[in-house]
């Protein structure tokens, strides 16, 4: 199989890492490290380029401890911190498609709510984001990038942190370090998150690891994360001990995903999207239920659903248990006017 990296790449790994070239040989550079010598083809038109990539990254690879996969992604990406998530099953194992599609999701929204705390606007972030597939099991690559305005590594660092944060909690001998851990906001969400990584039943092990972008080193040092098959249980379990919410005001932006009526039949709308509570965000992407009281709002949100159009709900909180409710008036419900709509895609 051809390697899939240009030369110029391996180059500017090859230097970055601390390969210094030692030698020349038939217009190719001789590039060593400690023990290891490579040879590094003068350019990709050569005949032979693809059996000496092949030689290459398996000297690397075994020079530098780490598998061809992961210097290849390096080579082709290096201005990408890298979230690596997998799921430890046995031998063969496969993953339902249910809980698969939920660890899937629990990756997004893992990223994208540690993005949302430490920049409420994170523009593009997540369009820029790549995903790649494990070759070792059920797992994600996720190479965010970092050389743009800075959100990117700092939203890893965020996951990092956050998630060692609760693991440390829930390894901890203290009980009272777990059940101390705070009940709302981003380490709550986070929370949510790494219990839906726990595959089916939410009963397996599963790790993740940081790998820094070779373009901006970072002081942290390359991290694992390593969380027992019981997390998933104890951390779901948890979030449903909540204590109740107490906020008064409520806003949130999105799409409408569902129309109906509950058993008092009050017309009900859910909408998918960013919430703000008293005026702070509140954690991930969320499925927010909206009271709508008047016939004319529900309306609104009936052609909003279906030409697919971004509205925003407000009004006073209304919770059960631990579940954020808005009940909004009939002027707290508008739909984004065509030129933002465009704008947004």
């Amino acid at each position: 199989m051809t390697p899939a990296v240009r030369v110029d790449q391996v180059v500017g790994y090859l230097a970055a890492r601390g390969w210094e070239v030692t030698g020349h040989w038939r217009g190719a550079d001789v590039r060593s490290l400690g023990d290891f010598d490579v040879l590094v083809p003068p350019g990709d038109d050569r005949g032979d380029v693809s059996p000496r990539l092949r030689e290459l990254l398996a000297c690397v690879a075994d020079a530098e401890g780490r598998t061809p996969r992961e210097v290849v992604r390096d080579m082709v990406a290096p201005s990408a911190d890298v979230l690596s998530y997998r799921l430890r099953l046995p031998r063969a194992g496969t993953v339902p498609l249910a809980a698969g599609f939920r660890a899937v999701r629990a990756v997004r929204d893992l990223v994208a709510t540690c993005a949302h705390d430490v920049a409420p606007d994170t523009g593009d972030l997540l369009d820029r984001t790549a995903l790649a597939t494990a070759e070792d099991g059920f797992g994600l690559d996720v190479l965010v990038p970092v050389r743009h305005d800075g959100v990117g590594r700092r939203a890893t660092l965020r996951v990092l942190r956050t998630s060692a944060t609760v693991l440390a909690a829930a390894d901890s001998p203290d009980p009272t370090a777990w059940r101390d851990l705070p009940r709302h906001g981003l380490v709550d969400d986070v929370c949510g998150c790494l219990a839906d990584l726990a595959g089916e039943h939410r009963a397996s092990a599963f790790e993740l690891a940081f790998h820094w972008a070779l373009a901006l080193p970072s002081a942290e040092p390359d991290a694992v994360l390593s969380f027992p098959a019981d997390f998933g249980v104890r951390a779901r379990a948890r979030r449903k001990r909540v204590e109740p919410v107490t906020a008064e005001r409520a806003l949130v932006r999105g799409r409408v995903t569902r129309l109906a009526q509950d058993s008092g039949g009050r017309r009900v709308v859910t909408v998918r999207g960013t919430l703000v509570v008293d005026g702070a965000p509140v954690g991930r992407e969320r499925a927010v239920r909206v009271r709508v009281d008047d016939h004319e709002t529900y309306l609104l949100a009936i052609e909003a659903h279906r030409a697919e159009d971004e509205v925003q709900a407000e009004g006073a909180v209304e919770s059960t248990g631990t579940r954020y409710g808005i009940a909004v008036e009939p002027s707290g419900f508008t739909v984004a006017e065509r030129g933002e709509r465009d704008r947004n895609g």
